[in-house]
């Protein structure tokens, strides 16, 4: 058996089925060995980045690591952006790339010249930042230890991705009978006694969950559902944890950000308790006074994550360093054994906010042209619950995140710590038999991938991509108008910045494709495409500067600062 069969006959037998790709000169004796692969399928992509963010959005539907494959130089930069989302989004990931001959690769190493060799660049240093674990392999002997290794660092503690460099020399070459195999560190135990925690939510007056995207990466979604059943626990959910909990459930309250909702926010300053799950607390989320997130609560943060923990943002009251099905499964039998206090009135309260703040307006029906937030609203209620919705960023991010109805069953992916344009092309990685994929982005990032169209249509995916045409990038463009006098560049084509017809782009691919606007008979129209076989571009004629509410609002000042409003005072302002 060679390097590179060893390599697909490891991942194959741990569960992956699927590898995205780019086929390069130095990746040969890889690409040759999945050709023969029985069991593995190939799904060629026309850019690693697409490669990558679909490997990100497979590992993150399958829970098990999805595998980009590159080839040297040039086609390994290209992989970064896909692989900084997966870093920083917390999905495991293989990164498999060609590398130069051995003996040049050794020599950039280790004298630190800049080149030895055409196409060849020295990885290590350049994506080791972005990767749990990175090896190039320099000796056969090595590939056994060198893949046992990053599987344990893809999904063990915070899952991420991992890069494995083979040489072109390496790769057909075959390896020993015996090979020494990888031996994980002991890192003790991470239990913690829960009584405690158990017995403060329960006698809290108006408790309050925020869950983030921990959650799922846990397996805890279940867990999390029960233990808010058994104390009668609203649940506010983060950007990365939309799809821990469904909109129709009698815990949702709300997902609170810099776009969030009135609702969620509300109970994050009223709340008493608050338990933060799996949630790094960046500032989209809490807003730009940290110190005063949550003030009336004593908050209790868990997760796998220890510098996350550490951070000083938002004063913690008690920090707990450990795995969240761990957590939620002591948390559970502790509550199994208290009487918890009557939040009935609590929970009535935050399903009222809910009621009486709705992000989507009656008004919005009747407006022309089409406003983004209505479209969501109605694609969401037309959505099958066995589907994933995976949503590119930028307005379109803000708006579908904010007016979305989750349903059980179904996944929301988007771009989230990095909020890389281009995202819908995760899509790809997503598609899985048995499932439709709808994928939402703005017309100034399909752009950014629109080479993956091809793809598309080649493998018969089964993805409806809906392209909101604004003319251009409308967040920048509100951005220019609240901050910089209306001094527009690179937001539309009044300002250097053009978009195209994307019925004429998904023609030329040869993609099924429509086009959707105010005038449309827009529930038929939605339900005829996502009746459709195979992949289709529906192209949406939207406001090109629709509002984007609710929001956390700021102000320039004089000194050229800008200064936020508070966390609960939302703008359009009460």
């Amino acid at each position: 058996m060679t390097v590179s069969e060893y390599i697909f006959d490891f991942l194959q037998k741990k569960g992956c089925d699927t590898v995205y790709m780019v086929s390069g000169s130095s990746a040969m004796w890889l690409t040759d060995a999945l050709k023969r692969s029985k069991d593995l399928q190939a799904i060629c992509c026309h850019h690693e980045q697409a490669a990558a963010m679909a490997a990100d959005c497979y590992g993150r539907t399958r829970g098990i690591p999805g595998v980009c494959l590159a080839t040297i130089g040039p086609g390994a930069t290209n992989a970064i952006t896909g692989v900084a989302g997966a870093f920083v989004d917390s999905s495991p990931m293989f990164v498999l790339t060609g590398q130069a001959n051995s003996r040049l690769i050794r020599y950039e190493m280790d004298t630190g010249i800049r080149q030895h060799g055409t196409q060849s660049i020295n990885l290590e240093q350049i994506v080791s930042p972005l990767v749990k674990y990175f090896a190039c392999v320099l000796d056969p002997a090595d590939i056994r230890q060198v893949m046992e290794h990053a599987w344990y660092e893809a999904m063990e503690g915070r899952q991420g991705p991992v890069w494995i460099d083979v040489p072109v020399d390496i790769q057909n070459r075959q390896i020993p009978a015996e090979m020494d195999g990888y031996h994980p560190p002991y890192r003790g135990s991470s239990a913690e006694d829960l009584q405690a925690v158990a017995q403060r939510l329960a006698q809290a007056q108006k408790p309050l969950i925020l869950a983030g995207g921990g959650v799922r990466s846990a397996g805890a979604v279940q867990l999390l559902k029960q233990l808010c059943q058994a104390l009668q626990i609203p649940v506010a959910a983060s950007r990365g944890g939309i799809d821990v909990i469904a909109s129709d459930s009698p815990y949702f309250v709300g997902r609170p950000g810099s776009y969030g909702d009135r609702a969620s926010h509300f109970a994050v300053q009223q709340c008493d308790c608050l338990l933060i799950l799996g949630c790094r607390l960046s500032i989209s989320t809490t807003g730009y006074y940290p110190q005063r997130f949550g003030q009336n609560a004593y908050k209790i943060m868990v997760d796998i994550d220890r510098k996350e923990l550490d951070k000083p943002d938002v004063p913690v009251d008690l920090k707990l360093h450990m795995d969240l099905k761990q957590c939620l499964e002591q948390l559970y039998k502790c509550c199994a054994e208290l009487a918890p206090a009557d939040h009935s009135e609590w929970l009535t309260h935050c399903r009222e906010m809910r009621l009486r703040y709705p992000n989507v307006l009656p008004g919005y029906q009747q407006e022309h042209p089409l406003n983004s937030y209505y479209f969501t609203k109605l694609l969401s209620q037309c959505a099958p619950a066995e589907c994933d919705i995976v949503v590119d960023t930028g307005s379109v991010c803000n708006i579908v995140s904010q007016s979305w109805d989750l349903k059980e069953g179904q996944r929301y992916l988007i771009s989230g710590g990095l909020s890389a344009m281009g995202f819908w092309a995760g899509a790809i990685g997503a598609a899985r038999q048995g499932r439709q994929v709808l994928a939402l982005s703005g017309d100034g990032s399909v752009q950014m991938n629109v080479q993956e169209f091809a793809t598309l249509r080649y493998n018969h995916l089964p993805v409806k991509l809906f392209v909101f045409q604004n003319n251009g990038y409308m967040l920048i463009r509100h951005n220019q108008h609240n901050y910089m006098n209306d001094r527009f560049l690179g937001v539309g084509p009044d300002s250097g910045l053009e978009t195209p017809d994307f019925c004429k782009v998904a023609a030329a691919y040869g993609l099924d494709s429509c086009e959707l606007t105010a005038d449309s008979h827009l529930e038929d129209a939605i339900r005829d495409i996502l009746r459709r076989d195979g992949p289709v571009v529906c192209q949406v004629r939207v406001q090109e500067f629709g509002e984007i509410a609710p929001r956390i609002a700021s102000r320039v000042m004089p000194d050229g600062s800008l200064k936020a409003a508070e966390f609960d005072d939302l703008y359009p302002f009460l």
